[in-house]
């Protein structure tokens, strides 16, 4: 049986994180998340080889699998999407690698469920597609599902606005290969919104609920990437205790730490520090004296300097946070950037490789219904920002994007 990861999506919720890699080696704890993926699979006896389908920064993942998963028991085959295919037209592009039945995992998709599970439940059934189904507090994100007391899935409806329950897509099938012929080939098609509908209209999917006390995350956002890293440090508390220090790692006696904590290999801590609870401190990065990090997640080879404060933000690969900089409210610094002495960043995603030198639209932006309207893009910005941020995104990107957009993303150019 093949195993098809899809891992070719640009993963835009996630930048800057998904500006200098693909969404799948996006890191929980320093591990990407493809990795989890071909570790759960590699313990499925049925599963001889595992289809990669790939697009965007496929180069990355390619030198990923060559360098660190060569001795990896299964086959790995890559298949080239020649353009963005969204997820049904990669599962056609698939199509000559399969077999009749084969299981699908989105390469976003972070969880321990165990997919041996649905293999089982689908040879159960007798459908032509099975469902990883799971329950979330928020079903409006999601494709919602309906299900009979069989287990057939009667409704689905990616997205709604009213959730009629709170049981979701998981982004994890079995399929059988006659749901190829479908969809076109070469086309951008929607296996949510196109496929899978069509499907239970006829009667021929059917759901499997994960069960309870599995976790799973969509590692679509910065957001989740925070709930990955804080349910990944909860599961190794429960085995190993309140913080995880590696080996390598130098950390003085006047460290203060507040677990659940993890400081990977090579990290070194200066004196009088606070590292406090959800904090991963990534390898080889540098934490200067009476630095102060709550809820941080640090990718790597990062450098905090003498009196930062990072609380509730994520920092790339590189990043160097310098003297008395204080960092907060879901911001994200991309790759190799450099905040300078002294700046005050809220809520804000700073471009890789850029360096913040003064301030640029620093202060986390209130959506005020009276001043900003969807989809308009005014001359001057309503906000009264120093200098538009739409300014900026027009000479880097080439065109505006609405009011609405420019708050959502927080963009700090």
């Amino acid at each position: 049986m093949k195993a098809v990861i899809l891992a070719g999506g640009f993963g835009t919720r996630l930048r800057p994180l998904s500006s200098t890699r693909p969404k799948p080696m996006v890191p929980v704890l320093g591990k990407p998340n493809l990795q989890y993926l071909l570790e759960s699979l590699e313990k499925i006896s049925e599963i001889d080889e595992v289809v990669l389908s790939v697009h965007y920064m496929k180069g990355e993942i390619r030198e990923f699998i060559d360098e660190k998963m060569s001795d990896y028991p299964k086959d790995i085959r890559f298949v080239n999407d020649p353009m963005p295919l969204e997820t049904g037209g990669a599962l056609k592009n698939v199509e000559d690698y399969v077999s009749e039945d084969f299981l699908v995992i989105y390469g976003d998709v972070f969880t321990n469920f165990d997919f041996k599970e649905l293999i089982e439940a689908h040879r159960k059934n007798g459908s032509l597609i099975t469902v990883a189904v799971t329950k979330v507090y928020d079903p409006e994100k999601y494709g919602v599902v309906e299900v009979d007391e069989e287990g057939k899935i009667v409704h689905f409806e990616e997205k709604p606005k009213r959730p009629k329950t709170n049981l979701v897509d998981a982004g994890i099938y079995m399929v059988n290969k006659k749901v190829l012929d479908a969809i076109p080939k070469n086309k951008e098609v929607y296996f949510e919104k196109e496929v899978l509908p069509k499907f239970v209209a006829q009667g021929e999917v059917y759901a499997h609920q994960i069960p309870r006390g599995h976790y799973w995350i969509d590692l679509g956002t910065p957001d989740d990437l925070f709930y990955a890293h804080q349910i990944a440090m909860d599961e190794i508390t429960k085995q190993n205790g309140y913080y995880t220090i590696k080996e390598g790692a130098e950390v003085p006696e006047d460290v203060e730490i507040q677990g659940p904590v993890y400081i990977d290999e090579g990290v070194k801590i200066g004196h009088g520090a606070k590292i406090k609870a959800y904090t991963y401190i990534g390898p080889n990065s540098i934490i200067e004296d009476k630095a102060y990090l709550k809820r941080a997640i640090l990718i790597g080879s990062d450098i905090v300097k003498e009196r930062a404060e990072i609380k509730d933000s994520i920092l790339g690969e590189g990043v160097v946070i310098s003297r008395n900089v204080l960092l907060k409210e879901n911001a994200v610094v991309g790759d190799y950037a450099k905040i300078y002495d002294n700046l005050v960043i809220y809520g804000a995603k700073v471009l890789p490789w850029k360096k913040v030198e003064e301030y640029e639209a620093y202060i986390k932006i209130k959506l005020d219904p009276t001043k900003v309207r969807p989809g308009v893009t005014p001359e001057r910005c309503p906000l009264g920002l120093p200098e538009c941020i739409y300014t900026k995104f027009k000479a880097i990107a080439g065109e505006k994007p609405s009011c609405d957009e420019c708050i959502e993303n927080q963009w700090l150019f």
